[in-house]
Parts: C-alpha cells; structure tokens; sequence
C-alpha cells in the first residue's frame, strides 16, 4: 500500500460527531481535528434520527476543510438484523455496506478506523487489503451486569443473556479483521483481547485539551453548587441524574441547606426535565458546559454503567472543579487516587457524606482540584490520543 506525506485515513463512526453532544462523539471529533493537519481524513457516518438537516448542513460546511470528504447516510430504518446485538443490528444495513465499499475506493484512503463496536461489522464491506484500525470506546456490551443500553442495565442484563451471546459471537466473527486497535482504558482493552489477531494495541483515553477548561481571570464559584454534567439520552447519565437528584442531593441538602444542584449537558430526558425545582436547575442544551464547570463548587458522578474514562470526570479535573464520584466513574480514570485527585463513594450516603464534606471544606478542595489538574494535563490531554494514533497508522501503513 502507497505511504504519502499526508497519510489518507477513513474515519467510521456510527454517528456523525457534530455538533459534539456526547462523550463518544468528541472523542471522535477531538480525533478528527487533531488528525487534520498531518493527514487527509474522510468520514462515514449516519445522521441521527430528527437531525438529519442540521448535520448534513454541518456536514456540507466541513466539506473540503476538516474532512477531505464527508459519506453521511441517514441511519438504516427498520427492526434492525436480528441476527446481530441490539446496537450493530439498529446500524447494519447492505446498502450501507456498499455504500462504504464505494467511499473506500473513490478516497483511496489508506487505512479505514472504525470506531465504536456497532461499526465493527462493516469492516467486512472494506477492500481485504485495507489496514483497519479499531477503538473500543466501551467494553461493557460483552458483560450483562454492566452494559448501559436501557434494556439492559443492571439486573434487567441478566434477563437478557442472550444478548451477550450475540455479542460475543459477534466480537470473534469481525474483530480479527482488525490491524491494530485502542481502547479507551486498559481494561476496555483487556476485555476485547481474546478476539482480536493482532497485538499492535495501544490505550488512547478519553481526554480534553486543558487549556480550554482554564478558568477565566475573573471568576466566581457559587457556595454550596453541585454540578452535573450529561448527554441524557445515554441511559447510564440519565441514571446518575435521577440517582443524585432523588436520592443523594436530599442528603446533602440535610447537612447543608444552602446546596443547589445544577443538572446541565445536552438532550434531558422527560425524567430529568421533571426533577427540574427549588434547588434543581435543568438548563437543557447549551452551547458551552463551561460556564457551569467554572461556577459550580463541586462535581458529583454517581454513575454506576459502562465502563471507560468518563470525559466529563476529566472536563471537572481540567477545569478546577474538585470531584465527588462513584467507585465505578472513578475506576475509568486510571492513575486517579481516591483522597489525591477525587472522592469516590459506593452507595447514595456514602456520596451524600463526601460531598457535603467537600462543600465544607475549602483546603480540601483546593488541594484536589490541584492534583486534578497536573494528573489531567500529564495524562489525558488529547495531544497525546493523536500522536499514538498516527503513530499507529504509520506502522500499518508501513506493515502494508
């Protein structure tokens, strides 16, 4: 295969990544922005349902600048394959599938990379020769007590195992197309590593770039605000929102009348809409979630599904805004100490206790927010996602 000065790559995303409403798609995003000056990058990727004219107007823009080439297909209709998982089944279509085969050709790109595991199984309809280059963005599909689909959350996982068989199979049927892989954390990797052929694998984290998250000069953090943060239609935040409304920040309120709770991100649901009241803000979407970071006293995640880095764990630490989170959220951090870097917690009192004693103790959050910060500037700024993922398309390329 041809190596140029400016590598060719195709992205393949389940969902177009703009606007960035959700943890996956920035990552996708940050991925695509960062590739941009060094490489050409084309993307394949289906709109989302009642969105289809804002993202293809998006998509026209981006057109020649960002992207080399955009393919955006309205997502396939219909029940979906049933004999796939629930999400590879809701994307997989024939028609798309050559859809795909013709965009590799006409951009001649150089090495496809799939992200997101519902993409997986359209690595079939690439040229054998084609290096293909997978991201694991959450492993939690191969496992029933942890996955975060609604249906299947929790107990209701196993309920349904026969979706993990499905999954499985479906993870040894397509994932030993892949050249080389990433995984958002090392255990994300280590879950997928039975199926794969390759051992050119490497952890690309959920990450930020710090500087964005700096806070202004001139800012203000309002006493007794907690701040969450969440794209709502993704069940395990709605989950986290409702966890923390009804039953941890009534707690909290308890120890310290003067709290508030701030439920900001993107897309709430009916639920979260409703937890809307005295003391309660749901501001719905916004533009910028910086604002809330910079004013917020403490950020709590009780968040218990799927597994991965929670971005908006590391968007908190980058901002200065000390962290109260569950077990589970914390454990996707890598590196991150309980004590050092955060709070964790593993039931609704046990988060009630430590953030009521973070809003009341000023040198405590000062010292975390401060680690926070050098642990997210050493080890999760994009700059380094980039660099492990070109290097990763050169020695395909190369091994091509």
């Amino acid at each position: 295969m041809r190596s140029t000065a400016r590598p060719h790559i195709l992205l393949i995303t389940p969902r177009f990544p703009f606007p960035t409403l959700s943890g996956g798609e920035k990552w996708a995003a940050r991925l695509a922005e960062g590739l941009a000056p060094a490489h050409e990058v084309s993307l394949f990727s289906f709109t989302s349902p009642g969105a289809e004219a804002h993202q293809t107007a998006l998509a026209m823009a981006m057109e020649g600048k960002l992207f080399k080439k955009i393919y955006l297909l309205p997502r396939p209709e219909g029940p979906g394959d049933k004999s796939l998982p629930s999400l590879p089944g809701l994307y997989w279509s024939g028609e798309a599938a050559g859809a795909l085969s013709a965009a590799a050709c006409e951009t001649g790109a150089e090495v496809a990379h799939i992200l997101f595991s519902e993409m997986a199984c359209y690595a079939c309809a690439l040229p054998a020769s084609m290096p293909v280059v997978y991201t694991e963005i959450d492993s939690s599909y191969l496992f029933p007590w942890k996955y975060y689909l609604r249906e299947t959350a929790g107990i209701k996982g196993f309920l349904k195992a026969g979706e993990f068989f499905k999954s499985r199979a479906y993870a040894r049927r397509h994932y030993g197309r892949f050249s080389a892989a990433t995984f958002i954390t090392a255990s994300d990797g280590r879950d997928i590593a039975r199926y794969l052929a390759t051992d050119l694998t490497a952890v690309t984290p959920n990450a930020v770039i710090p500087e964005e998250f700096t806070p202004p000069p001139a800012f203000e953090r309002t006493p007794g605000a907690i701040l969450f943060l969440g794209h709502y239609p993704h069940y395990p935040n709605e989950d986290a929102a409702l966890r923390l409304a009804r039953r941890i920040f009534p707690l909290v309120k308890a120890g310290v009348p003067g709290a508030a709770l701030t439920l900001a991100g993107s897309c709430p649901t009916e639920k979260v809409r409703a937890l809307a009241g005295q003391d309660i803000t749901v501001p719905g979407t916004v533009a910028d979630i910086r604002p809330f970071l910079w004013q917020a006293q403490v950020f709590a995640a009780p968040v218990r599904y799927g597994f991965g880095t929670k971005g908006k764990i590391l968007e908190a630490f980058a901002a200065g805004l000390p962290v109260v989170a569950s077990e589970e959220a914390a454990a996707g951090i890598e590196g991150a100490e309980s004590g050092r870097h955060l709070l964790t917690a593993s039931s609704d009192k046990e988060l009630a206790a430590q953030t009521t004693r973070l809003l009341g103790d000023a040198a405590l959050r000062a010292r975390l927010a401060a680690a926070a910060v050098e642990l997210v500037k050493n080890e999760f700024s994009f700059g380094g996602v980039v660099a492990t993922v070109a290097d990763i398309y050169r020695k395909v390329i190369h091994a091509g």
